[in-house]
Formats: C-alpha cells, structure tokens, sequence
C-alpha cells in the first residue's frame, strides 16, 4: 500500500472506533430512560439550538444528537472522497455507507416523534428496536468493510452464515429492550417471568436471545475449531462467557455496555473472515 493508502486505512479504522462510540452512547440513552430528554422536538432539542441542560436525561440525549450530528457530517465528507475510487468495492461500500447513515438517522428521529423511547412498551418500538439494531450491525459492518477494503489486497467473500449472527444480534436487541423495561429482582425470579402466563410479551420473548446465542455461537464455535481457527473460536467462547456473567448479574450497565461491543466487533471478525478459505 502506498503511504496515502496507509493513512486513509487508519483514518477509516478510527472512524470505525468512533461509529461504535454512537452506538455505545445510543444504548445509554436507552438504557437511562433519556430517550426524551429533547422532548419529540427532532433535531433541535426542547424547540431550542442548545437547550437547558441541567436534567441529566436532556444532556445525555442533546450529547448523543450533537454525536450523530457530526458523525453526519464525516460520512458526508468520506463519501465525497471516495466517491470516484479505483476500486469498485470501496465505491459500493461507500455508497452503502451514506443510505445506512441516513436511514439510521431517520429511525432516531421516529423514535422520538413517536415517542417509542423510555417506558413505552408497545408493539411499534419493539418492531424500532429490531430495525434499529438491524441498521447499526449492518452500519458499523459496512464502516469495517470500508476500512478493509481500502487495502488492494482485501477481497469481501460474503457468506449465508453471517445471517445467523444478525439473527442473534436482533434477539439481543429484544432482550435489551425487555430487561431496561423490567428489570427483574433477582435470577430466579427472571427465569420465573419468562415463563409466566402474566408476564408482559417483551419479558416472555428476551429467553429467545440467551437460547439462539448459545445454539447458533456454539455451532459456530465447533466449526470453527475444526477448521483450525483456534483464535476465532476462543474470541466467540469469550463472547458466550461474557454473555452469560452479564445475565447472571442481571445486566449491569457496564456489562450491558461490554457485552454490546464485543457483539460488535465479533461481527466484524466474521465480516473479514475468508469464508471460501475456511468452508
């Protein structure tokens, strides 16, 4: 690679950094109960340029806005500068890069002026929630795609198997939304929710996660070492291993956080995975 060649590889590396950043400060919001502290005013906050910021919920949810705002701003900037690449990959990717952006923005501002954000638990933000998780894996997918490309020699191979990730990744996105709105006292009491006739449906529908996380990364963790990718598969059992101290402990916000970023960037291990070399 040349020089030039370097320097926009790692500038696309950290952007990637950055991108993970949003989201991680995305789930906060969440997490928090902040997802109103604009009001449903969307992109001004309270009706206002810089709103009070003296509720913590107005400044943990305006802080995230002004994050999205600028991350806007660099995608625009990269896809004017990659726009006319030499190669055809990194001409897709940045294109896809700009719609993903655009419709990650457009599924925040819904979720506001719907007002599907803090303890709203209807049917409509749980179908938000899987769009939303849906569009930030194939978000931070195509920003580590980009920053891989960039190098001539890397070729995307592209596999059915990474639909099961998605598949895991948007339970998990149910089950987040199920433990921030009931949050249960103890584990055994959780496992009884789960299965109780009166439970709410989210409560009923976040045991779905745990179970496919453990069938389908378990799969994948088997083939993985018969394919003699010891490293991969150990990454995977660290992810499960991780998973399961955050259900144990009934989902502390740190793990919460952690657990969400190893999901990540595992996601980005399988997206640079040689498929046709290991299959």
């Amino acid at each position: 690679m040349t020089p030039q060649t370097k320097k926009t590889q790692k500038l696309l590396l950290a952007f990637w950094v950055y991108t993970l950043i949003v989201i991680f400060w995305g789930a906060w919001v969440r997490i928090s109960h902040s997802g109103d502290g604009c009001g449903d005013h969307w992109p001004l906050c309270q009706a206002e340029l810089i709103p009070d910021l003296t509720q913590k919920k107005t400044f943990v949810e305006y802080f995230h806005r002004l994050m999205t705002g600028a991350y806007g701003i660099i995608v625009l900037f990269i896809f004017f500068k990659l726009r006319n690449h030499a190669r055809e990959l990194v001409r897709k990717l940045n294109f896809w890069l700009l719609v993903l952006m655009i419709t990650e923005a457009l599924i925040g501002a819904l979720l506001v002026k719907l007002n599907l954000v803090t303890v709203n638990d209807s049917y409509m933000r749980l179908l938000f929630m899987i769009l939303h998780q849906l569009n930030s894996f194939m978000l931070t997918g195509v920003t580590y795609l980009l920053f891989k490309a960039i190098n001539p020699e890397f070729n995307f191979k592209p596999s059915k198997k990474l639909v099961l990730f998605l598949v895991v990744s948007v339970t998990g996105a149910i089950a987040a939304l199920s433990v921030t709105l009931f949050p249960s006292i103890s584990l055994l009491q959780g496992i009884i929710d789960d299965f109780s006739h009166d439970s709410h449906i989210f409560i009923k529908l976040r045991v779905v996660h745990p179970f496919l996380a453990v069938t389908i990364m378990s799969g994948f963790l088997i083939w993985l070492f018969m394919k003699n990718q010891t490293r991969f598969a150990l990454e995977i059992l660290f992810a499960m291993f991780i998973g399961v101290i955050t259900l144990v402990t009934l989902s502390p916000v740190g793990l919460k956080i952690a657990h969400l970023g190893i999901a990540h960037v595992l996601w980005a291990r399988f997206l640079s995975l040689d498929w046709k070399k290991v299959s």
